[in-house]
């Protein structure tokens, strides 16, 4: 199984499964989608049944329509209309932990957003809700939880017409050994003596000030 990120209709119409992920700009990048023809490639291949996952921005893209008038200004914008949502974007940002059970399975995640997601219809989903093979999320972080994860790439694999072994890897042993990695890293090319005095004492007196954004 290899992920990756594309840029043209064709990808996106090969894919066994296309995640929109969360956006700091999701109108803008809503039309940036719509200007390369990647969000009519996305509705196509909704409608032939392919699976479809959006993540905090990218289930908002996927809602009916998105009124944003904190984040870009645009006031009402339509979205690809594949959910039964709608969103609005307020002043506060969401910020919060979330778990729950989906299909026997726990799924723990996270929401920092300022677009909250209405949803009028469809199934139930973590975070979110899904009709057919498009499924929405306000929580990030779900496929850490491995059941959850492993449930959900074997449905896109039978879709597929392909097999689907997991294995037993789990996020939180692979997360584990590449942050020992780095640590190690740093501890065999940083001087981790000077590091920690500066942590203690602060920066010695006397040295330049750099602005920020200076050349």
């Amino acid at each position: 199984m290899a992920l990756r990120f594309v840029a043209s209709p064709a990808e996106i119409a090969d894919a066994d499964l296309v995640i929109l992920p969360g956006s700091r700009a999701t109108v803008a990048d809503l039309a940036w989608m719509r200007e390369r023809g990647l969000a009519d490639a996305v509705a196509q291949r909704a409608a032939r049944g392919g699976p479809v996952l959006g993540i905090c921005g990218g289930y908002q893209m996927l809602a009916r329509q998105i009124r944003d008038d904190v984040e870009s200004g645009a006031g009402l914008v339509p979205g690809l209309g594949l959910l039964p949502a709608t969103v609005a974007f307020g002043t506060a940002k969401v910020l919060r932990l979330r778990r729950e059970t989906s299909a026997g399975e726990p799924v723990t995640g996270y929401e920092i957003h300022h677009g909250v997601v209405t949803a009028e219809g469809g199934e139930p989903f973590p975070g979110g809700c899904c009709a057919g093979a498009v499924w929405g999320t306000t929580w990030h972080g779900i496929f850490e939880s491995d059941g959850f994860r492993r449930a959900l790439l074997r449905r896109v694999a039978a879709a597929a017409g392909r097999s689907f072994e997991p294995g037993d890897v789990t996020f939180a042993s692979l997360r584990e050994r590449k942050l020992d990695t780095l640590a190690d890293l740093i501890d065999a090319h940083t001087d981790t003596a000077a590091l920690q005095d500066l942590i203690d004492h602060g920066a010695p007196a006397g040295l330049p000030f750099i602005p920020p954004g200076a050349p």
